[in-house]
């Protein structure tokens, strides 16, 4: 980037060189391509179908024997279509990568009847929902200059690896405690490839893939359901807020919780959309107990939640503002909790996960 360029975007991300950041969920892939010599809504923003949904759809109509080559993509949904293909008859062959699509533990998708292969050529599927090769070429399309992006930032979620004993809900909350017990400062939980966790081998997939693409790109990292939170301070209705504030964050997947205050996490709450789209009233009780240091991990996770911990224990009539995002933001009408701020920073709530990326950037440049 050329730094003799006037800045016109967030004081906070003036340093931070021209970049690529995607935040891939569970329906979308929200996508900004970031310089800071614009302000952030003049940036190009691609909201588009998760790679994972495709495939799923795509191999759900296969009747036939099929071998999958590439990356690591995440998605429930297309792991029941993999295994379902075995099931119905026809012969799978899939690369160590790719297959732990399936599950985080191989021995688990060999025994749902999956072939493991180091390498598979002419593959009848390549798996990639990083795409930066599609991303490049449309950017420059558009008339971006591409060679300027030095840094991609991947926001996904990982449940790290578990055996067949361990529960993955456990094991991606177990995960999420050991970056804060120490310190729960919100840059604990922002990755780069030298100190991402061996556990997570979606997140280390999707560095192998940008390095194939071009290994001089910088990279950033974070769990998805935790940068859209950290985008959520960048709508000017949140950012003038003092005290402790409640984030709430409504994936299509998961549902997060986290209270911030002062720089540091208070308390840290995730469960699945859908168990609460079923009872959204329990919402309320379980953001008030988590706030009060009253509610456990061990409950939310007997719950079909993955868990809760409480750092720092306060009323609930202490927090500041509530702040909600997600594309299933919806379910806060029927929680009762009243007067939540839907946060959009940049004007599209679409886009706090990529500007979260920005944010955790930003964390990891001041402290190093």
């Amino acid at each position: 980037m050329n730094k003799m360029k006037k800045i016109k975007t967030i004081s906070d991300f003036s340093r931070i060189p021209d970049c690529i950041l995607m935040d891939i969920g569970t329906g979308t892939k929200d996508i900004l391509c970031f310089s800071a010599g614009r302000t952030l809504e003049n940036n190009v923003k691609l909201v588009i179908p998760t790679p994972a949904n495709i495939l799923a759809e795509k191999i759900e109509n296969e009747n036939r024997d099929l071998k999958i080559s590439g990356y690591t993509v995440g998605g429930g949904y297309l792991a029941k279509v993999l295994k379902h293909h075995c099931e119905k008859g026809f012969k799978l062959q899939m690369e160590r990568m790719a297959a732990l699509t399936v599950r985080n533990n191989l021995e688990e998708v060999l025994e749902s009847g999956i072939e493991v292969c180091e390498r598979i050529e002419n593959p009848d599927y390549f798996f990639d929902e990083i795409e930066l090769e599609k991303h490049f070429s449309f950017l420059k399309s558009h008339g971006e200059n591409t060679a300027e992006i030095s840094l991609v930032g991947i926001s996904a979620q990982d449940h790290g690896f578990h055996t067949n004993e361990e529960s993955s809900r456990k094991n991606r909350f177990k995960y999420f405690f050991q970056q804060l017990e120490k310190d729960p400062d919100p840059s604990n939980l922002v990755f780069t490839p030298e100190n991402l966790p061996d556990v997570y081998g979606r997140l280390k997939s999707a560095v192998e893939c940008v390095r194939k693409f071009n290994p001089a790109l910088s990279i950033i990292l974070i769990d998805t359901s935790f940068s859209a939170i950290l985008g959520c301070p960048y709508d000017p209705r949140v950012s003038a807020i003092s005290g402790p504030v409640l984030y709430i964050n409504f994936g299509n997947g998961h549902t997060m919780a986290c209270i911030l205050y002062s720089g540091k996490i208070q308390a840290f709450f995730e469960h699945h959309t859908r168990l609460l789209r079923e009872d959204p009233g329990k919402i309320k009780d379980f953001m008030v107990r988590m706030c009060e240091g009253k509610l456990t991990s061990e409950e939310v996770f007997l719950d079909e939640g993955n868990g809760c911990f409480t750092f720092e224990a306060q009323p609930f009539s202490k927090i500041s503002a509530v702040v909600v995002t997600g594309p299933q933001r919806v379910l806060m009408a029927s929680s009762g909790i009243e007067g939540y701020i839907e946060a959009s920073p940049a004007g599209d709530m679409m886009m706090t996960g990529p500007i979260g990326l920005l944010k955790g950037y930003a964390l990891r440049d001041k402290k190093h």
